[in-house]
């Protein structure tokens, strides 16, 4: 792809971005929207499974023709008309069985829906965050370099009166270029965070307002798609063992007919049924298939329990721990800001060289790094807890 073509894909994003609004949840939308000529195609295959299950035959009713003559044999006038109407008819339980599968199927999906979109939601999650800390590291880099030019000021300045050490100039200007080198990888960083971001969300803002740790309300989307997916396969077992055989056939017939040309037609009616039989052998794969995917479903929702409650247990490890670095990281700033302001003061009096000023900056910046970045991993931990809990933005 060439340069121009991508500079034009990213300005159409950004110009997206700007006419809506920026919040998690309008990302997760317009993310979603991809997919919802699919999700509508579905949801109509199953409207029309359901409604095809309620109706009052299996299939439609169909009507046949026949002609016979003896024209082209004796030709004595022998001649008969046949018009038959025949339709399946649903066996004694059959129609009920049938459109429970097919609400099955359609709960089972809908049950997928809501789960593959908790996924999108982890993954847009994710990228938010990566493109949040990177954005926090571009702005350090941003406030680190103006730091570094306003001592650099101060140095030449203070070198013309005679206070510092020509050295002291050149010491300056290499930590001014460093920052101007970190400016410059943590603004491409952001930058290719922030384009992931676009590109996944379909243009939406970055959002700026962290989430609220929620409670979930209900069964977690995982395990309520799973127990979905075991009452349809439970549906299909149950139709299976039930429909033994075929729907039997009604058939209404009738015939206008006479054997010489000079006799009237005579009419008659008939009715006739066909009861398909059953057997064993034909219904036993069905069986053994359902059962199959019964006993799977079941056996995948058992274990995915345990992982559910696992993970959940993670993110709430993460939490804590991440409250706990933000408290350090909330002391470790203030003692680095102490220290800083005490040698700033010392260094403007000449008690300390420049190697312990800029020394000092940067473990400050460090700290301030450290305590903006605890920050937002409390941030994350919070969408990564909600993540776990199975709750969508």
């Amino acid at each position: 792809m060439s340069a121009v073509k991508t500079a034009c894909i990213l300005a159409s994003l950004f110009v997206l971005a700007n006419s809506q609004a920026a919040t998690l949840r309008e990302a997760l939308d317009q993310a979603w929207s991809v997919h919802a000529a699919a999700q509508n195609a579905q949801n109509e295959r199953y409207s029309a499974d359901i409604q095809a299950s309620q109706a009052w035959t299996p299939e439609p009713p169909s009507i046949g023709f026949s002609h016979t003559t003896d024209q082209l044999n004796d030709n004595t006038g022998r001649r008969e008309w046949e018009v038959e109407l025949s339709t399946s008819v649903w066996t004694y339980g059959q129609r009920e069985r049938a459109t429970n599968v097919a609400l099955a199927e359609q709960a089972a999906f809908t049950g997928e829906s809501i789960l593959a979109r908790l996924s999108l939601a982890g993954v847009l999650r994710e990228a938010w965050w990566d493109a949040r800390l990177a954005q926090l590291d571009f702005d350090l880099a941003k406030r680190k370099l103006a730091a570094e030019q306003e001592i650099a000021i101060d140095v030449n300045r203070r070198i013309k009166s005679g206070d510092l050490a020509p050295t002291d100039d050149r010491q300056s200007k290499i930590a001014v270029l460093q920052a101007k080198k970190e400016v410059g990888i943590a603004q491409l960083a952001f930058e290719r965070a922030q384009q992931s971001f676009a590109l996944l969300s379909r243009g939406v803002a970055l959002p700026e307002h962290a989430e609220v740790l929620q409670e979930r309300a209900g069964e977690h989307p995982q395990l309520a798609s799973l127990d979905l997916n075991a009452k349809s396969a439970q549906a299909k077992l149950q139709q299976a063992a039930g429909d033994t055989r075929n729907a039997s056939e009604v058939a209404l017939t009738y015939t206008s007919e006479k054997d010489a040309s000079d006799e009237p037609y005579r009419g008659r009616v008939k009715v006739g049924i066909k009861i398909p039989f059953g057997s064993e052998a034909r219904n036993r794969p069905r069986i053994a298939a359902a059962n199959a995917a019964l006993i799977q479903a079941q056996t995948q929702l058992d274990l995915e329990k345990q992982q559910v409650t696992n993970a959940l247990k993670a993110a709430q490890s993460e939490l804590a721990q991440s409250r706990a670095e933000q408290d350090i990281a909330a002391e470790q700033l203030q003692l680095a800001n102490e220290r800083a302001q005490w040698i700033e003061k010392g260094f403007r009096m000449g008690q300390f060289d420049l190697t312990t000023q800029l020394k000092s900056l940067q473990d400050r910046f460090a700290a301030e790094s450290e305590q903006a970045r605890t920050r937002l991993a409390v941030d994350r931990a919070i969408s990564r807890m909600n993540q776990a809990a199975g709750i969508l933005p």
